[in-house]
């Protein structure tokens, strides 16, 4: 929001969704928080140091999530789980408006007021495989993932 922490991505986005856990809503300050998944191993922090604050998921894993230390902005999240990829925060984003969300996640915990996305999947909890997810995301922008 103030510009003091910038990243980048030079990977393509694998997959994106809306997490209704009560860690997200916790952290957003709002009913979810909308993600869009990338490739750990095109992400890089450009300017400033973001201030990072870990606790433990449901399932014991370790999710460091990170934010502006100056405006308290969420930036992203990595997970122990999946070293492999890094969760923007949407919002974060300079140019939100191409996100699309292909799933509702946890919505065990969705507040009973927040309708799903319009065509996304939903799952009580994360799904096990996120490869489908990714598949749905790419289907989405074809002029962007063409077909090898």
């Amino acid at each position: 929001m103030c510009g003091a922490v910038r990243y980048e991505s030079a990977g393509e986005p694998l997959f994106s969704l809306l997490c209704h856990c009560r860690d997200c809503q916790h952290q957003s300050g709002s009913a979810f928080i909308a993600a869009m998944r990338v490739p750990a191993a095109g992400f890089r922090i450009t300017k400033g140091e973001p201030k990072l604050f870990v606790s433990a998921s449901d399932a014991g894993n370790a999710v460091t999530r990170a934010f502006c230390p100056e405006c308290g902005c969420p930036l992203f999240i990595r997970v122990s789980a999946r070293p492999d990829i890094v969760g923007l925060r949407v919002g974060s984003l300079d140019d939100p408006s191409a996100f699309r969300p292909e799933a509702d996640i946890f919505v065990k915990s969705a507040q009973p007021w927040v309708l799903p996305a319009a065509n996304a999947e939903c799952h009580e909890v994360g799904p096990d495989d996120f490869r489908p997810l990714a598949a749905a995301w790419r289907a989405m922008w074809p002029e962007f993932f063409p077909r090898k």
